[in-house]
């Protein structure tokens, strides 16, 4: 017993000592970057080289029906084309008003509903899984279904407005003026949930401390919400913001399923018009520049977003 207290005694301050190179190595820097390196290089092969294989292809002119055949290269070409084309620049026109008339409104109502479910104290779980229905739902089965309520003759929609004493149907779907707001409004109903989740959180997350000390200070509702939620969620509504406009920008599935585009080219958004260029036309090398210049459309937004988000602006 003695020799091997004495032996464990002998070993343990080398085993402190092997115990503190491995704490070292662990806080070293170059042990994160190994950790790291298989996930950096399984997206780079998942991201990476599909979109360099595409910048590649949009440097050729080819389409799906001369996909064995030798492909000429043009260069620059096909991206000065899209520069210059008046139906890009209407599509892209569409998707800006897409985009800030569903992402603003879906910004503001969120925060308000958000706001309101903070005054909520019995049920507060109960409104939150009801609201959170419409997001769960697929947008092809959002679609669908608006494709039904949305219906001129037989929609619930109209069927309402008739009751109210105009008997006249209105062609939500069908009309130039209307399929646009009619898309917007959709999109708000099927997302204006996420805001509510994302902001909802955020608001249960500041102290009460806080609410308290504005209290205190004789501050109303609106001014608890203006100097204290709204700088405080500051940063959470940047990251609503970055998510959203990506997720309008690139919106396709609910536009496909109920206009498809049209009528004419009133709903033709840019993802839109890329799927047409590339399985309607069958012009795929025209359809990879159109995609590389719509995704950097999107990284141009997110850079702009995420330096917002890195200053911290104060409301």
């Amino acid at each position: 017993m003695n020799e091997l207290t004495q032996k464990l005694s002998d070993q343990g301050p080398r085993l402190m000592r092997a115990s503190f190179r491995w704490r070292d190595l662990g806080d070293s820097r170059w042990l994160g970057y190994w950790m790291v390196t298989p996930a950096v290089l399984a997206l780079a092969g998942l991201i990476l080289a599909p979109l360099l294989y595409s910048t590649v292809l949009s440097t050729y002119s080819w389409t799906l029906l001369e996909i064995r055949l030798p492909k000429p290269f043009v260069g620059l070409m096909q991206y000065s084309t899209v520069a210059h084309d008046p139906l890009f620049g209407e599509a892209l026109k569409t998707t800006g008003l897409f985009v800030v008339g569903t992402v603003s409104v879906e910004l503001v109502l969120g925060f308000l509903i958000a706001l309101a479910l903070l005054n909520i104290h019995r049920g507060r779980r109960l409104a939150n899984g009801i609201i959170l229905l419409p997001m769960i739902v697929t947008p092809v089965i959002v679609a669908l279904i608006w494709r039904y309520l949305l219906d001129p003759q037989f929609g619930l929609v109209n069927y309402a407005i008739h009751l109210l004493g105009y008997q006249q149907d209105i062609p939500w779907l069908g009309s130039n003026s209307l399929a646009l707001p009619s898309l917007i409004v959709i999109d708000i109903w099927e997302w204006t949930p996420f805001a509510i989740l994302v902001l909802h959180a955020g608001m249960l997350a500041i102290p009460d401390d806080l609410y308290e000390a504005a209290r205190v200070d004789g501050a109303g509702a609106w001014q608890i919400a203006r100097h204290v939620i709204l700088p405080y969620l500051s940063p959470l509504i940047l990251v609503v913001l970055l998510l959203r406009t990506m997720d309008t920008y690139r919106v396709f599935d609910t536009i496909f399923v109920l206009t498809r585009g049209g009528p004419g080219t009133s709903t033709q958004t840019v993802g839109i018009y890329a799927y047409e260029n590339g399985f309607v036309y069958l012009n795929m090398g025209y359809t990879m520049a159109l995609s590389v210049v719509i995704l950097i459309a999107i990284v141009v937004i997110s850079l702009f977003y995420l330096r917002l988000l890195q200053r911290r602006p104060q409301w």
